[in-house]
């Protein structure tokens, strides 16, 4: 039932992976792009840090950046042949440091996304169980879907909308963070436990959204996913596409 449940979850998170309109600007996978900035203020975001040194969640390497180029100087995608696979986004390490309340950290389902007439070359999203300290039978989730890749312009155009159709209606227990908090070009945590991260070298993007489901055996689980869990994990994806132009 729970790993019928996940796929799922993971499949409805995929259908209709982001293509990106336009033009990339000329941008290219080795070409300089102009710098971004931290932007604290914008109205109703957030500026919030990682916890303490002193915490137990900690910042694990997942291991080398990514880097990306664009097939055409017309096109500001960035082909799924090049994404990493969604099982390799955040690795059970990572998932262990955020998490150190896990006794088990297990891959379930991974789905391909649909990009365009096509399928993603790789999988597009994968489902993480966690097995809690006192949780009992109940199932905690965390999935991670991979929705763009490429142009920083152009996936942060799309991701800023989306993002702002989520803050236009937001309610009193979300968080939108500003730029530069965790690391992250952009990242907010949504009431239904929907979460999305930008992270951007400067010229390249990738628009990276994470689901928990479950989790409520964790004290103070709400707080502790906003200020603790959820900052841990979009600080090891900002670092998988550290900020080069700035």
């Amino acid at each position: 039932m729970a790993r019928a449940r996940a796929a799922y979850v993971a499949a409805s998170l995929v259908v209709g992976v982001g293509l990106l309109a336009g033009c990339g600007g000329g941008s290219g996978g080795t070409k300089a792009a102009p710098p971004w900035t931290e932007n604290s203020t914008q109205e109703g975001l957030i500026a919030q840090k990682l916890p303490a040194k002193s915490s137990d969640r900690k910042v694990v390497s997942g291991g080398a950046p990514w880097s990306f180029t664009l097939d055409k100087a017309d096109d500001p995608n960035v082909p799924s042949s090049q994404w990493p696979s969604a099982d390799s986004v955040l690795t059970s390490d990572q998932l262990k440091g955020a998490i150190p309340e896990a006794t088990s950290v297990t891959l379930g389902t991974c789905v391909k996304g649909t990009n365009g007439p096509t399928s993603t070359e790789k999988n597009a999203s994968c489902t993480w169980s966690v097995e809690l300290k006192d949780s009992g039978d109940y199932t905690n989730e965390v999935v991670v879907s991979i929705v763009s890749i490429g142009a920083d312009e152009k996936v942060t155009e799309s991701w800023t909308s989306e993002r702002n159709k989520n803050f236009s209606s937001r309610k009193s227990g979300e968080r939108f963070f500003t730029s530069g908090s965790f690391s992250a070009k952009g990242s907010y945590y949504l009431d239904n436990n929907h979460s999305s991260v930008l992270v951007s070298d400067g010229n390249m993007a990738a628009w990276i959204d994470l689901t928990f489901n479950g989790f409520n055996s964790l004290n103070d689980s709400r707080n502790t996913m906003l200020t603790g869990i959820f900052p841990v994990l979009a600080k090891d994806l900002a670092d998988r596409m550290p900020r080069k132009y700035a």
